[in-house]
């Protein structure tokens, strides 16, 4: 059985918990939706003032609602950290991403699979969606230009099993057609470029294999930052 690909999960809770934000779903049915996503029913914390000691998501979602600024999303990878301090990156599972609730209070989803809200100050920011989907629209058209021109060799079965798997579900219902387009956009490029590193290669120009690289990387730098782009959905 093949693995499933979907949204990491921090991308799908932010986007619900900034929905609830905006007026957009009731913090009812943000909270149902970050416990089902979640499978858990209480939150963990390290909090100890009182004003962010949440213990239920409809806290959390309460604590959302009358923050100043909308959540923002951070997908860390090696290499970049994507503002999360070193010490939380011990703690949590990478690929599930953090969300930052306000500028020094994290959700994050740590080895054991549950979900914590970790008191950290951080560098989290919040990524403009019109511009990140501009940027990666503009890599893409780039890098089908170098790359159809690069005279690569390599097996896609891999890549195509990977894409037919793809889920996006439980995303909030009142996402406009083109951002549900755009984030299913971002997390195809990077299954498509992510595959195409490790399984392609110009086998006779050690040049044109490490530009291949630098391209591939390069969306997948793109998509990220538009997957982490949830605060103007």
């Amino acid at each position: 059985m093949s693995h499933e690909h979907a949204f990491p999960p921090a991308v799908v809770l932010g986007l619900w918990l900034n929905a609830a934000r905006s007026g957009s779903v009731s913090p009812t049915d943000a909270a149902n939706a970050l416990e089902s996503l979640t499978h858990q029913i209480d939150l963990t914390t390290d909090a100890v003032d009182s004003s962010t000691n949440i213990t239920t998501w409809l806290g959390l979602v309460e604590l959302v609602k009358s923050a100043n600024q909308p959540v923002a999303i951070a997908l860390p990878i090696d290499g970049d950290p994507a503002g999360i301090p070193s010490s939380v990156l011990a703690l949590l599972l990478r690929q599930s991403g953090v969300v930052a609730i306000d500028s020094d209070l994290l959700l994050l989803q740590q080895s054991d699979e549950s979900w914590r809200l970790q008191t950290a100050h951080h560098k989290v920011i919040h990524y403009d969606l019109s511009q990140t989907r501009r940027n990666l629209t503009d890599h893409l058209a780039l890098a089908t230009k170098q790359l159809s021109a690069s005279d690569l060799i390599g097996d896609e079965s891999e890549i195509l099993e990977a894409l037919e798997s793809f889920r996006s579900l439980h995303l909030p219902p009142s996402l406009t057609k083109r951002s549900v387009d755009t984030l299913e956009l971002a997390s195809r490029v990077m299954i498509i470029a992510s595959g195409a590193i490790k399984s392609t290669t110009a086998l006779h120009s050690p040049s044109i294999d490490r530009q291949r690289v630098q391209v591939l990387q390069s969306l997948i730098t793109e998509s990220r930052a538009v997957l982490q782009s949830v605060v103007t959905f």
